[in-house]
């Protein structure tokens, strides 16, 4: 079963009928929040979708994303490793990648437009997905530019 998630920070920036805010909106800083997303059902598909501001993209545009670099200062998974059974996990091939994909800069609640492609918080929805063994996980960003 595949699962649809935005951004708190994306359903924000969007039109009140956009078809993006038809999927599931989760704040990403929330890991209970998450939690209770992902193991609402038994998914082993998600598409999670950010919001960006780039110049290298149209205004409304979605990217594919093939990696993510975490200067949130935030780990998901810090303190919850017992709670998920886990200690360490490998953070490689945590994506599903596709054609002309890019790496985003996870950036936390401000954006940094030094960065080609920043986002928010897709790292902690992906990371989190990754951990309880969602085998396919798309990210994408979304150009509010």
């Amino acid at each position: 079963m595949k699962m649809n998630i935005i951004t708190k920070q994306l359903a924000k920036r969007l039109p009140k009928n956009h078809e993006l805010k038809k999927y599931n909106v989760v704040n990403p800083k929330n890991f209970n929040e998450i939690y209770q997303l992902l193991t609402s059902n038994k998914t082993n598909e998600i598409h999670v979708i950010d919001l960006t501001t780039s110049q290298k993209k149209e205004p409304g545009s979605i990217i594919s994303v093939q990696d993510h670099i975490n200067r949130t200062a935030i780990n998901i998974l810090r303190g919850k490793q017992k709670f998920l059974g886990i200690d360490f996990i490998d953070m490689t091939h945590l994506y599903q990648i596709k054609k002309n994909s890019i790496i985003t800069d996870c950036c936390g609640e401000t954006l940094n437009n030094k960065y080609e492609y920043p986002s928010h918080y897709i790292c902690n929805i992906t990371t989190l997905a990754h951990a309880l063994n969602i085998k396919n996980i798309y990210g994408y960003l979304y150009n509010t530019i």
